[in-house]
């Protein structure tokens, strides 16, 4: 009996791309694959498999980009957050 945590695994490895990425001064964007549609015909996975010569065994989750960023964002104050958005699960 083996428990499937692949999805968080996936989490998990790619937020350390992106924590090296800016350690190395880069910017990154984390772009979700997973249960996503390309167009109506076809799942964002099968065009990035087929796109990139992806075996099908192999399934893709995210893709993060990685470059130098056009600009440094501030933080949000925190009397700017929308608490609101947040609901109890």
């Amino acid at each position: 009996m083996g428990v499937y945590v692949w999805v968080e695994d996936c989490a998990i490895a790619s937020i350390l791309v992106q924590m090296t990425a800016h350690f190395l001064g880069l910017g990154s964007c984390w772009i979700q694959i997973r249960l996503r549609s390309h167009d109506e015909a076809t799942r964002s996975e099968k065009f990035i498999q087929e796109l990139l010569g992806i075996p099908e065994k192999i399934k893709v989750a995210a893709i993060i980009s990685i470059g130098h960023p056009g600009e440094k964002k501030s933080p949000n104050s925190a009397d700017k957050l929308e608490y609101g958005k947040i609901r109890n699960l």
